[in-house]
């Protein structure tokens, strides 16, 4: 709902007072320095916690759930390039306009875990209001930004196991 209203404030800062704006909709980011503990707390950065501590991948649910992971490095990427256009004379092309910042590839929980290369998995409960299912399409953010996304989670994941 946050995300939606923050969406919509853009939106009519956009109509009503001609504030140049972009909305970049991110996808499961992870990278150096996410959270690994607490409520905001990465799935990914959870697992790689978990991983250094030789401890049980714990999996929400029954671990189906998809997502479309996306690194640091690419959604700065995308920022930067809204942002560039935003302050030129050619605003009026992306202003206010919303672009999907993923891989557009997901994977379930359970293969994620499996990145990890632990055979030892905890199941707990699942969360409530969680999604079932993440993808981005970025065609939009690659025909307008030039933005495409070059980083993949296995890649990322073989990094942190070595």
């Amino acid at each position: 709902w946050s995300k939606y209203g923050g969406e919509q404030l853009c939106e009519l800062y956009n109509k009503v007072y001609n504030l140049p704006t972009a909305i970049c909709r991110f996808y499961n980011v992870y990278g150096e320095h996410q959270l690994e503990d607490g409520a905001y707390a990465t799935v990914v950065g959870i697992f790689e916690k978990q991983y250094r501590e030789n401890k049980p991948l714990t999996v929400t649910g029954d671990g189906k759930q998809r997502r479309d992971f996306t690194h640091i490095d690419d959604i700065v990427d995308g920022i930067v390039r809204c942002g560039d256009i935003l302050v030129t004379d050619r605003s009026h092309e992306i202003s206010g306009q919303a672009y999907e910042l993923g891989r557009g590839v997901n994977f379930s929980i359970n293969e994620l875990s499996e990145m990890f290369g632990q055979t030892e998995v905890e199941y707990i409960p699942a969360r409530k209001g969680e999604y079932p299912f993440t993808l981005a399409d970025y065609t939009k953010a690659n025909q307008e930004l030039g933005w495409t996304p070059t980083l993949n989670i296995k890649d990322y994941i073989s990094e942190v196991i070595k």
